[in-house]
This record gives structure tokens, C-alpha cells and sequence, in this order.
């Protein structure tokens, strides 16, 4: 009786853990800078009607104003309007401001533009990702009048990916390293992780907003735990049968 409680339990612990991860794939942390007006919304998060790279047009988006201030620990919420243990600071090293313009796929993404001084670089800051994870990062950073930005991890790895976006489109469809910036960058061992979005080619430098979603490929260690506890599971049922 007692060991059948056991596999019983081994088979829920590696089903759970396979859940688990496919839970985590399918959040997406949507982040929109440079809002002039609030849209309406639940805990501070906007649906909006527009498709990014990752995610529905169904989206909830985390959306900051951005004419004097810009984020500051905020805690973020993901792409169903749940919280989650994430917090953002995005700082700004020159002088700013933000315009609107016509155009651009999705536009709600691309408008309104914050913009920096020649040469000025923002820096996005997470706290409180899970350690030592990959995440994708998609950033959006450009308009068809400025030559694009450059990515950089500072804290945390640049894993794979296009850190530079070439600009001269707002469309996204046309493609990775254009209107958009994807790449693989993993968390430090206290799962935090900074970017930096720097202008190209002394242009103004543009932060549209960015996307964060955690690359959940389980280890080896959780295919052999769901693997036992599905071998479990046959076992019972070989039982019940004999």
C-alpha cells in the first residue's frame, strides 16, 4: 500500500514539473514606454489590439508615460494580467522627450516615441527573474527616420541572438534586426538582468518597449523525474490489470 502511495506520488511530482515548465513558456512580460495618455486598464496593464513578435494581439502590456519620469521598481505583470516577481527600472542618460508619428506595425507599439540626445542610452534593469535562467528579450527601438540602436547585457549574459537593430522601419514584419531587436540573454545567480539600448551612428536613440519570455527547456535531471514518474504510472496500471 505504501509503495503504491509513493509511485502514485513520484508520477503527480513529474507530471507537475512538466506543467510547471510549459506554464512558464507561455508567459510573455510585455513592456510599452512612451504612452501619453493611459488606455484603460486592469492593475496598471493595458490590452491592446496589436500583434508584437511574441504573444497574441490579445496581449496585456505593462505601458509607462514617459515625458519626465520613466519606470522605477515597478512590479510587472505578465501577458494574461497576472503579477508576477519581476520589477522594472528604466534610467535615461540625457536630455528626452517624446513625439508622435503616423504609421509603423503594430502601431500601438510604435507610437508614441521616447527619444534621447544624440548618443543617449537607456538602461533597462530587471530584479527578480528566476537565477541563472535564459529568457528572450525582443527589443523594440526604432522609426523610419532614425538608423537604428545597439543592444548590450551588462548584467546577467548575451547567450545568442541579434543585439543590433538596423532601423529605417517601424513595420515588424519586416523582419529580426529591422524594426526589432531578438536575443538570448541569461540572468545572474540572483536573477537579475540589464540592457542597455544605445543610438547608432550619433542618431537619436528610441525605446518603443521590449518583450521578455523565459526560454523553459528542462534540464536532464526533469525529463528523468517526469520519465519515473510516467514509468511509475505504468507500473500501477500493470498491477491493477495482473
Amino acid at each position: 500500500m505504501n509503495s503504491s502511495r509513493t509511485t502514485t506520488k513520484l508520477a503527480v511530482i513529474g507530471i507537475s514539473v512538466l506543467t510547471l515548465t510549459t506554464a512558464l513558456q507561455a508567459q510573455v512580460i510585455d513592456v510599452k514606454i512612451g504612452v501619453t495618455t493611459a488606455n484603460g486598464g486592469v492593475n496598471g496593464v493595458y490590452l491592446e489590439s496589436g500583434q508584437a513578435v511574441l504573444g497574441t494581439a490579445s496581449d496585456y502590456w505593462n505601458e509607462f508615460p514617459y515625458v519626465s519620469s520613466t519606470p522605477y521598481n515597478v512590479n510587472l505583470y505578465n501577458n494574461s494580467d497576472s503579477t508576477t516577481t519581476a520589477y522594472l527600472t528604466v534610467a535615461k542618460s540625457s536630455g528626452s522627450g517624446v513625439k508622435t508619428i503616423s504609421g509603423g506595425n503594430p502601431g500601438f507599439l510604435f507610437n508614441s516615441q521616447p527619444y534621447q540626445n544624440s548618443g543617449g542610452v537607456f538602461t533597462i534593469t530587471l530584479t527578480g527573474l528566476l537565477a541563472s535562467q535564459n529568457y528572450t528579450f525582443v527589443g523594440y527601438a526604432t522609426y523610419p527616420t532614425t538608423a537604428g540602436g545597439s543592444w548590450t547585457v551588462t548584467t546577467g549574459t548575451l547567450i545568442s541572438g541579434t543585439t543590433i537593430n538596423s532601423g529605417a522601419s517601424a513595420n515588424i514584419n519586416n523582419g529580426n534586426g529591422n524594426a526589432y531587436s531578438q536575443f538570448i540573454a541569461q540572468t545572474d545567480a540572483s536573477g537579475n538582468l540589464t540592457v542597455t539600448d544605445t543610438s547608432l551612428s550619433g542618431q537619436y536613440t528610441i525605446l518603443n518597449g521590449f518583450q521578455l519570455q523565459v526560454v523553459a527547456v528542462p534540464e536532464p535531471s526533469t525529463y528523468s523525474l517526469f520519465g519515473f514518474g510516467f514509468l511509475a504510472l505504468l507500473f500501477l496500471a500493470r498491477r491493477k490489470i495482473a
